[in-house]
């Protein structure tokens, strides 16, 4: 009997979702090499340690005809690391690209584990210059596919590696702290401090609470707070909110964002919609992923976006298509 169902987490796209994403995909792709970024295409498989240095569950693996372990690219982020590394490419450079990337999602939350994605990355430029163009494109992007509703939360990885550092937890341990501080779970952090006892106490049971308006947050944390990196990180993050005021009318800060990628080091950022229940774009800094590979230090920042959200987050708004079989949602 030939199988006529999809695997879990994969989809069809037919008709008006087909198109549209399609459109938004192009159209954010030709913007952003209107803008001087590079196209740069990475491969659909690697080899697993380009991503990891263990075999990540969530990961899609399979076997060349060698016995190599190769990997679904689960972000392309990590492949640019790669690039910069292992070929002659100058830095300083911008790259754009799109595709696919593909990861295991909670199986009971119906999402997607095929996503489109577009992004960009700024590689080997003046930190905050980076940063500021970054922030400015993936503005301008949201604006091109006809977002009417967003807005951006900012974070800074520093703040958490601060604090792992600093306890020295074991993988177990680490891994059941940042799932308290992302659920905002107030009693397991509570309990945590009870059993591991830190400078950070009282910040990381205030945690669940720093989210909000961005100068409400940076004050509140400034109160209950007074280790020097910490600090150092909401300096970088209350300016680069002062530069881009005339950008962003008003910005959130959530302190108790987990970075959604190991890599980062710096600034992070997520761009949320009032149609989406998950952030349809995110980027930060990442200047030590290129270690990774041999290579030397770079200053880089880039964003990911996340097409099918985007779509879903404009859906209403687009015109009917009458006389259609349905439109793929």
């Amino acid at each position: 009997m030939n199988k006529i169902t999809l695997p879990i987490g994969m989809h069809d796209k037919l008709f008006k979702r087909a198109r549209v994403t399609y459109e938004i995909e192009r159209d954010i792709s030709d913007f952003l090499m209107a803008q001087g970024f590079n196209r740069i295409d990475t491969p659909t498989l690697e080899h697993f340690e380009v991503f990891s240095d263990h075999v990540e569950a969530h990961h899609y693996h399979l076997f060349d005809k060698k016995g190599e372990l190769l990997v679904l690219r689960p972000d392309v982020t990590s492949q640019i690391g790669r690039v910069i590394a292992s070929t002659r490419v100058h830095t300083p450079t911008k790259f754009s690209y799109s595709g696919k990337v593909f990861h295991y999602q909670e199986e009971l939350r119906g999402l997607a584990n095929e996503l489109s994605q577009a992004g960009i990355e700024i590689i080997g430029y003046p930190a905050h210059e980076a940063v500021l163009e970054a922030i400015k494109t993936a503005k301008q992007s949201l604006d091109l596919a006809q977002v009417k509703s967003y807005q951006f939360e900012f974070s800074h990885a520093a703040i958490l590696q601060t604090i792992l550092e600093s306890l020295a937890l074991d993988s177990q341990e680490e891994a059941q702290l940042l799932d308290y501080i992302r659920k905002k779970n107030r009693t397991g952090i509570f309990e945590f401090t009870q059993t591991r006892s830190s400078e950070f106490d009282d910040f990381l049971q205030e945690l669940p609470y720093l989210f909000g308006p961005s100068q409400q947050v940076l004050a509140r944390a400034r109160e209950i707070v007074d280790n020097e990196r910490i600090l150092m990180a909401l300096d970088d993050v209350e300016q680069v909110l002062q530069s881009l005021s005339g950008l962003l009318d008003q910005t959130t800060m959530d302190l108790g964002q987990v970075a959604a990628m190991p890599y980062y080091t710096g600034l992070t950022f997520k761009v949320f919609g009032d149609r989406v229940p998950d952030a349809f774009l995110s980027g930060g800094r990442y200047d030590q992923l290129f270690k990774r590979f041999g290579a030397a230090e770079l200053t880089a920042i880039g964003w990911s976006l996340d097409i099918d959200s985007v779509y879903q987050a404009i859906h209403d708004d687009l015109p009917d298509e009458g006389g259609k079989e349905g439109d793929g949602r």
